[in-house]
């Protein structure tokens, strides 16, 4: 088999686990919340709880990965336990019979998907890929959002025409679709597994021959300690990014507040999913020319342009503007989340920590939801929540250019 296959299955594989748990699984839960609800006669909220509770249950199940991945062998078995929970949590949804039942099937659902997200994807890709590692990561983390914006509209009108509990079997069978690959593929978690090493590792031990003095992201880095400090800015970063992130379930609630058509709020948040696939993309390809630290200040600012534009530009035509650039944040929010944690603390102990980045970032998410609503329900008004995520972003590029600094020295 000519190598460069291996690689091709890997990443095909990595992009196809991200797009089932994150852009299907998570990313299309909302577009049956109105159905069930009108099915059972209960609140929209009560059912809108199921996201909140898999979220929770995926960022609980990413926590048990680095320990599985410890024994070579256990990929695949990971990877078969994950799929199982992930589609069978959500064809057994289509069965359930009320409140406390949709609750559990999305707890098995989340917990599955949490076993083929973000972790296991960037795991395995920081140990098959050294050159172009941040495109590489950035192209699995642009499918958490690319299935939602290309199939939303194909599941709703399957939700539409045949009902919601034949639009979760519909969905189930999607998510089959893209985990295949990563079934059927010879797979590993370290590329020396297949007889090969890492994309780059010519160009790698290259450059580190070259620049002695250097530090460097490498699979063993001891030259990045495990301090303190670091890790609160980490975690700091990440709550303050996912919080930010959050805002773009209130879009449509902000464009009606001050006026807007609903099919401006329905706008704003389609170009925010698009530019949250591009994004990233740009995050991935800006990473390894200019470095993670510079992409995401860069990011960072772009979302604060977005922010004084919702603030002082009250047109309909300034707010999707907006609402594109505000997208920007979603790569800060995942891509950034990753390599920045890669670079700080190396490819071996970036498994250990970056779980706990992931957990932290996703209830600071689903908290975030919740917690930009109550301000406004406090305040009457979008535009504290603006100010506060203004500031919010300012520390992101305070925090960045800090934790910069640590690495460099």
């Amino acid at each position: 088999m000519n190598k460069n296959i291996r690689y091709l299955m890997t990443m095909t594989a990595m992009c196809g686990l991200v797009g089932s748990a994150v852009g299907i699984c998570m990313g299309t839960a909302g577009l049956f919340y109105t159905s069930i609800a009108e099915d059972f006669g209960i609140s929209k909220g009560s059912i809108s709880m199921m996201y909140t509770i898999t979220a929770v249950a995926s960022a609980f199940a990413g926590l048990f990965i680095p320990r599985i991945l410890r024994r070579e062998n256990r990929l695949k078995l990971l990877i078969t336990a994950g799929v199982a929970l992930s589609i069978g949590g959500t064809v057994l949804l289509s069965y359930a019979g009320g409140l406390w039942s949709l609750y559990l099937f999305s707890i098995i659902r989340g917990a599955g998907a949490g076993l083929l997200s973000f972790v296991l994807a960037t795991a395995v890709i920081n140990r098959w890929f050294l050159a172009k590692n941040g495109l590489m990561v950035s192209i699995a983390m642009s499918f958490s959002g690319l299935p939602g914006v290309l199939l939303s509209n194909i599941i709703t009108g399957v939700i539409e025409k045949s009902g919601w509990r034949f639009g979760y079997l519909f969905v189930a069978g999607i998510m089959l679709i893209f985990c295949l690959p990563a079934l059927l593929f010879p797979l590993s978690v370290k590329p020396e597994a297949a007889g090969l090493k890492a994309y780059g590792y010519e160009e790698f031990e290259k450059f580190k021959q070259e620049n002695p003095g250097k530090a460097v992201v490498t699979q063993s880095n001891e030259i990045v300690n495990h301090k303190a400090i670091e890790m609160v800015l980490l975690m700091a970063f990440t709550i303050l990014v996912c919080v930010i992130a959050s805002m773009l379930q209130h879009l449509p609630g902000y464009a009606a507040s001050v006026g807007y058509a609903a099919s401006v709020g329905a706008l704003m948040t389609s170009v925010a999913s698009a530019s949250n696939i591009l994004s990233k993309l740009m995050y991935g390809v800006l990473t390894d020319k200019i470095g993670a630290y510079k992409t995401t200040i860069l990011c960072a600012v772009i979302n604060l342009i977005s922010i004084l534009m919702f603030l002082f530009l009250r047109m309909p035509w300034a707010a999707v503007a907006a609402a594109f650039l505000f997208g920007f944040t979603f790569a800060n929010s995942s891509t950034a989340m990753s390599i920045m944690t890669r670079e700080i603390y190396g490819i071996e102990k970036y498994t250990r920590i970056y779980p706990t980045v992931s957990f932290a970032g996703a209830m600071a998410n689903a908290v975030g939801v919740t917690l930009l609503g109550l301000v406004y329900d406090l305040f009457g008004s979008y535009y504290v929540i603006f100010v506060l995520c203004l500031i919010m972003q300012a520390a992101v590029i305070f925090i960045t250019g800090t934790l910069s600094r640590k690495t460099a020295s």
